[in-house]
């Protein structure tokens, strides 16, 4: 690991350097030219393999215009269950729930380590316990975190880093505002938010569109789900591209049943994503790209679509890049298609309107691998899109197509977008209510146009506040320390995490010219996934770091670092480590403690379950630490638990033998546990319940001492239903240190509004301030709210802290808010710009 490399100058600007590459302009023969994508280079994006010709490696060495993107295509799943869904697997399915499983997390990965995957996901339905599964794990592919979200649309969330819980809409609201909330809460995490099989929730041949096709923002729509009707989605994507909605396409085996495995396993169908490097980053930024194309196995056909909009030759833009021009296309300006694996098939290209007016043209491959070219113009339309599919007889593209179709779909590629002035706008049936453009007192701290900072954390010392971010750039993930001074002005920046492009989740503690930040870090392995936890240390306030000190010892993850000073030299880290199966919680007070301590798997009951049941296995997990430090050293730990529920991590309980389904826990009953240290002891004691209801899940909490003493614990809490229900914070007190803990009270409910990801802080005052982003606003965006707490009145009626955009993921101290927030984004889709502010509420 490299030291930290300061970054800092003029600004903002200085210290998020680096080359934005998604809309890149040039100038033309008089026509402004704009293509919209990841990379910059000279390898050729229909190749597969990253090499050019002679003639146009020539004509893009010399070219003024854009050039290709440098990649490569990787082949994979975007849509894969196992029995952590309750209908994951064929006799949980057909039996109700009442047989055992037999499609673990284990056999699915294998499946398409066997497949010859790249990646995969496991998306299983309203949960994100397959991730903490000790069998989701492989040396073979990358495996990508997601979820089949939502209760109904369905959708696929990948990159999300835990569960995306579906709320209830207001009464009188529109039906897909849950929907749309959905996609904006996913964006603020950089994450991919993807149309499970359209025709089941936002479309059908006989209706049409409904209300959930208003939605705005997908990156990705699924164009070939083998368990629906291929033909009905191509058809609901083609309305929505007509509409001025721009996305991507993907396929989806949507695999429950290992007995299809020969018809329906993972990769089958294959999405292939072209991405700027084999990570799980750059796959997640080919997809929002919409740089995909669909194929009916791994093996093909494989379509690739390109323009060359300037007409030098050179083939600058490919599937789902938007190309802006200004008046007209130069004469030379050409389509190019590339077949792989096409024999038998017939080729299509299709334009604006699409199937509606038949294609523009047609091939019929007559060797393996063909290209064609054909003239790119303008239809007399301002906005129109190319596309590429295959079809071929035989058998039926998905369960619920047509199987007398002559002409079966067999591939698809994202279309190229082609607008005149300006990038296409949606036009959708129902608008979104105008957004909120008032101004509030927020000043940016970090992050450029179309990038994306976020997860900030904040430490405020006298005058000085030190802010941390996690910034997206160049496929990577990075660590950034910013120090600003009295005026809230960045004073220095530092890249802490090196050359590290996947540093995660970083917080910061400081006193006086000590400064500690730690985050975790698979210092760029990712086959496994096996994170490290990394702790960097500032003597001179901020100016300088040295070199991060690896914390964790395990072979397992590491993961979801916390935070707090026991004094100005010995900080107190937790994190969360599955080292030895299940995830537990681990501790250590550095320059105290020789190692880190397990102080939560005391009272767990671990089992590897029985050959025979998939879903028979338990591995309790304790998750998302939170540290605070009252006076004296005495120190407590919470975290969400989920040891007390009666199948934890699994969804739809298995009954004894011969007896009916119980239902189970739909999410699991997550409680809300925390340990103590009392000074001088160097051990902690053992798990207390915080939160001890058994009809609710409580999560992510939040942690803080008040002056006088008194710790406070806040968290979110939901009813045990996986959709349609908000979320609402509930928060507990415990005056004797962390050991014994009150009934919980309620702050600042909106049962109409989801209230989630709470922090605690002290004032400068001494007291408890909660900040949360909540729903509840008329505009429907995320807005930052807060709420203090009075030892004697109670908690504070929330008050909203922030107006303009979605702001999320807030962390507060003495007083100072920092947030992530999209109000610097340009549009209202194809626009990944997510900012770190400052705001001070005290």
């Amino acid at each position: 690991m490299e030291t930290p490399r300061d970054t800092s100058g003029p600004g903002d600007e200085a210290a998020e350097s680096g080359e934005l590459t998604r809309r890149r302009f040039v100038t033309v023969a008089g026509a402004a030219v704009a293509v919209a994508g990841v990379g910059v280079g000279t390898a050729d994006a229909a190749s597969g393999t990253g090499g050019q010709g002679a003639k146009e490696a020539a004509a893009a060495k010399g070219a003024k215009g854009p050039k290709p993107p440098k990649g490569q295509w990787l082949a994979g799943d975007t849509h894969v269950h196992d029995d952590h869904s309750s209908d994951g697997s064929g006799p949980r399915q057909t039996s109700k729930q009442t047989l055992p499983g037999n499609l673990p997390v284990g056999d699915q990965i294998g499946e398409g380590e066997k497949t010859g995957l790249d990646f995969m996901p496991l998306t299983d339905h309203r949960t994100y316990d397959q991730v903490w599964d000790p069998q989701w794990k492989s040396s073979k592919l990358l495996l990508l975190p997601g979820e089949e979200a939502n209760g109904s649309p369905h959708a696929i969330v990948l990159g999300n880093v835990d569960v995306v819980v579906d709320g209830a809409n207001p009464p009188g609201s529109a039906s897909f505002r849950h929907v749309q909330q959905s996609v904006w809460d996913v964006h603020a995490q950089d994450a991919v938010w993807s149309q499970a099989h359209p025709d089941d929730g936002e479309y059908t041949p006989a209706a049409g569109v409904n209300d959930n096709a208003s939605v705005q923002g997908a990156d990705l729509v699924e164009v070939l789900n083998v368990a629906s009707d291929p033909d009905a989605e191509v058809d609901y994507a083609e309305n929505r591209w007509n509409a001025g909605f721009r996305f991507g396409v993907s396929a989806a085996s949507d695999c429950h049943f290992r007995e299809l495995w020969d018809v329906d396993a993972p990769g089958e169908p294959t999405t292939h994503v072209f991405a700027a490097e084999r990570s799980v980053r750059a796959i997640l930024d080919g997809f929002r790209a919409g740089h995909t194309t669909v194929s009916q196995n791994i093996t093909g056909p494989f379509l690739t679509i390109e323009a060359d909009a300037d007409g030098d030759g050179v083939f600058e833009a490919m599937g789902g890049d938007e190309i802006v021009v200004s008046a007209r296309l130069p004469k030379k300006a050409a389509l190019r298609v590339k077949v792989k694996a096409g024999l038998g098939t017939t080729i299509h290209v299709y334009a604006a309107p699409g199937r509606s007016a038949g294609p523009i043209a047609t091939f019929t491959p007559q060797q393996a691998n063909e290209t064609y070219e054909l003239p790119l113009v303008l239809k007399g339309t301002d906005q129109t899109w190319y596309r590429v599919e295959a079809r071929s007889p035989g058998s039926a593209s998905g369960s619920e197509a047509d199987p007398t179709l002559p002409d079966q779909l067999r591939g698809a590629t994202s279309p190229i977008f082609l607008s005149v002035g300006a990038p296409a706008v949606p036009k959708p049936e129902i608008a979104l209510p105008a957004a909120d453009t008032s101004a509030d007192p927020a000043t940016l701290v970090s992050g450029q146009q179309g990038g994306f900072t976020g997860f900030p954390d904040v430490a405020v010392d006298g005058k000085v506040t030190h802010v941390v971010t996690e910034v997206h750039r160049d496929q990577a993930t990075q660590v950034v320390y910013h120090r600003l001074d009295n005026k809230g002005r960045v004073a220095k920046s530092l890249t802490l995490s090196g050359d590290s492009a996947t540093a995660r989740f970083p917080r910061v503690a400081a006193a006086g010219d000590h400064v500690w930040v730690v985050w975790q870090d698979e210092l760029g392995r990712e086959q496994p996934h096996q994170p490290v936890i990394l702790l960097a240390q500032s003597t001179n306030g901020g100016n300088s770091f040295k070199a991060p000190q690896r914390l964790s010892k395990g072979q397992g993850r590491a993961i979801n670092p916390a935070l707090a000073l026991i004094d100005a030299k010995h900080p107190l880290v937790a994190w969360s480590d599955n080292t030895d199966g299940a995830f537990d919680v681990y501790a250590q007070i550095v320059g105290i403690d020789r190692a880190a301590v397990n102080i939560s798997a005391a009272g767990k009951t671990i089992s590897a379950g029985v050959p025979t049941d998939a879903r028979s296995p338990r591995f309790p997990a304790s998750l998302f630490p939170v540290v605070a430090v009252g006076a004296d050293r005495h120190a407590v730990i919470s975290w969400q638990d989920d040891r007390y529920d009666p199948d934890p991590l699994w969804t739809g309980h298995t009954p004894p033998a011969g007896q009916p389904a119980s239902g189970g826990t739909d999410p699991d009953n997550w409680q809300i546990l925390a340990a103590v240290r009392k000074a001088p002891a160097r051990s902690w004691g053992l798990p207390v319940q915080v939160s001890a209801v058994t009809d609710r899940a409580d999560r992510h909490p939040g942690l803080a001492v008040d002056a006088d003493g008194t710790f406070v614990a806040i968290w979110e809490s939901g009813t045990l239903q996986s959709s349609g229900a908000n979320l609402q914070l509930r928060a507990s007190r415990s005056a004797d240190g962390g050991t014994t803990w009150t009934p919980f009270e309620q702050v600042a409910l909106a049962p109409d509004a989801m209230s989630q990801r709470a922090r605690l802080s002290q004032d400068a005052d001494g007291s408890v301030r909660a900040v949360w982003y909540d729903s509840r606003a008329t505009d429907w965006r995320w807005k930052i709210f807060t709420a203090t707490l009075d030892l004697k009145s109670g908690w504070s009626a929330g008050q909203q802290v922030t107006t303009r955009g979605n702001n999320t993921w807030p962390a507060a101290h003495r007083g100072v808010v920092v947030f992530t927030s999209d109000r610097g984004a340009g549009r209202a889709q194809r626009d990944a710009t997510q900012q770190v502010f400052v705001t001070r509420v005290s």
